[in-house]
């Protein structure tokens, strides 16, 4: 009877001796990091229009266009960014921007002249805008007063939320775990260095300036503003793998679930590839897609809501 007692106890302590050894063993951590941005949304697009345009927008089909005095000089390719300009055969200042305008104009009905005909009307004869757009029919002289590129700050009203769970050497996230002050403060620490990279992100915007006026009387019927930005997608978030041993965290490399090179085969493979459409440029095909937008934007507000 002695010795069965004696043999249990012996297991009992060779059972606790490992459990203490294991706790105060190697221990992994799944860090989890999330983004999250408080932006209110985009404000909408400020927009006058007197009573001599709401008696007469009905009745209004033809607009000369007049552009800006400096535009954004680039070739149709470098600005939807589907290719990188290497050699510039031909092109027109302020040709891209001022095409999509009279495009989403045209598209919403109405009868465009083309502000590159009103302009060298202006510089052949030189005449006024005005003179020019009534001797070419039109009844609406459309001026875009200014045409703006520019970066706005990302996440002015933002939070990082840190979460820590248990994990293992291949990274994987299992129960929600507490740590010691000394140990979360310094995995919150690593993970803040990531972070950084993150909190300075900017946001691609576009902003324009228009008005319009009656070209018999020169009066100033209708005035629109707005700056269009890029959407600023989903909240980000990240993660940072640690072991923690003695007290002290470190970042950690995960272990590849994959089963080792030497015991994988390969007989052959492919790759596909595709060049065609690619947009080399991402900042400009961006800025060709909000500066289509906003044109759009501008032509429906100005047509009359019947």
């Amino acid at each position: 009877m002695k010795s069965e007692i004696q043999l249990i106890l012996r297991i009992l302590f060779c059972v606790a001796t490992a459990s203490l050894l294991a706790a105060c063993g190697p221990r992994y951590y799944l860090v989890t990091s999330d983004f999250m941005v408080a932006d209110g949304r985009e404000a909408p697009p400020e927009i006058v229009e007197s009573p001599t345009y709401l008696s007469m927008i009905a009745d209004i089909k033809s607009l000369a266009v007049k552009a800006p005095e400096g535009c954004a000089n680039e070739t149709a390719t470098e600005s939807s960014g589907e290719a990188t300009g290497q050699g510039v055969l031909l092109k027109t200042t302020c040709g891209i921007e001022m095409a999509e305008l009279e495009r989403a104009l045209t598209k919403a009905g109405f009868r465009v002249i083309s502000w590159n005909v009103l302009h060298n009307k202006v510089v052949k004869e030189e005449i006024t805008p005005q003179a020019a757009s009534q001797d070419l029919g039109a009844e609406v002289l459309f001026q875009i007063n200014s045409l703006e590129r520019s970066l706005v700050q990302a996440g002015q009203d933002a939070r990082w939320e840190r979460r820590f769970f248990q994990s293992n050497d291949k990274g994987e996230q299992l129960n929600p775990a507490s740590l010691h002050v000394k140990e979360g403060e310094g995995l919150i620490q690593e993970i803040k260095n990531k972070e950084a990279a993150l909190t300075h992100q900017e946001r691609l915007s576009v902003t324009i300036n228009a008005s319009a006026s009656l070209v018999k009387t020169g009066e100033t019927i209708w005035f629109y503003e707005w700056t269009h930005a890029e959407a600023r997608g989903q909240d980000t978030a990240m993660q940072l793998l640690a072991i923690c041993d003695d007290g002290k965290c470190r970042e950690a490399s995960a272990k590849a679930k994959d089963p080792a090179d030497k015991d994988r085969f390969l007989s052959g493979g492919s790759e596909a590839i595709s060049k065609q459409k690619s947009a080399k440029d991402q900042q400009n095909a961006l800025y060709h897609k909000l500066l289509r937008d906003l044109v759009t934007n501008l032509a429906t507000s100005f047509k009359h809501k019947s």
